[in-house]
């Protein structure tokens, strides 16, 4: 009886790992270009793997347990734009209040554009924009971001871990 437990917390696991994929970028033969997740044909000789300007993990130890459990399976990524300046800061604020370790990448070429739309599934440029493991909120809407934050299991209030609150790979 206990096999049936032990085998849905493996599969919890297994189902639940890394969120993060390699992005690839390429020009077709009629000079189209590509974003996609999946590597591009064989005969494409240059392939881009973009990148907005960020560090692919987040300093997470000195944190409380349910921090580190909830960044591992939910990491929180911040996109922002220099010409948004109350939004991004009150967005960063509240991320920052909260302790949530996060990453931020500011979308400032039109490259960074491309795969800011590419990532996030819209044709918008609306900023701050926030991904939680796999959830998607495009605008800063206080209640909705608290919403995202609780459901992947990062606590309210201020946290006192070392690297809490604090942007990473900037």
């Amino acid at each position: 009886m206990r096999t049936i437990p032990l085998c849905l917390i493996s599969l919890t696991l297994f189902v639940s790992g890394a969120v993060a994929q390699t992005m690839y970028r390429w020009v077709d033969k009629d000079g189209k270009v590509h974003y996609s997740d999946q590597p591009p044909p064989k005969e494409i000789r240059k392939v881009d793997q973009p990148k907005l300007g960020v560090t692919s993990s987040i300093e997470i130890s000195g944190q409380p347990f349910d921090v580190q459990q909830a960044a591992q399976n939910f990491p929180v990524m911040l996109y922002t734009t220099p010409e948004c300046a109350s939004e991004c800061a009150a967005a960063r604020d509240l991320l920052k209040h909260r302790g949530i370790p996060f990453r931020e990448g500011s979308v400032v070429t039109t490259n960074d554009a491309d795969i800011f739309k590419k990532t996030l599934g819209t044709d918008k440029l609306q900023f701050p924009a926030l991904t939680v493991g796999k959830s998607k909120q495009i605008g800063f809407e206080e209640e909705t971001w608290h919403g995202l934050l609780d459901t992947a299991g990062y606590p309210r209030g201020t946290a006192t871990g070392a690297a809490g609150g604090q942007p990473t790979g900037r």
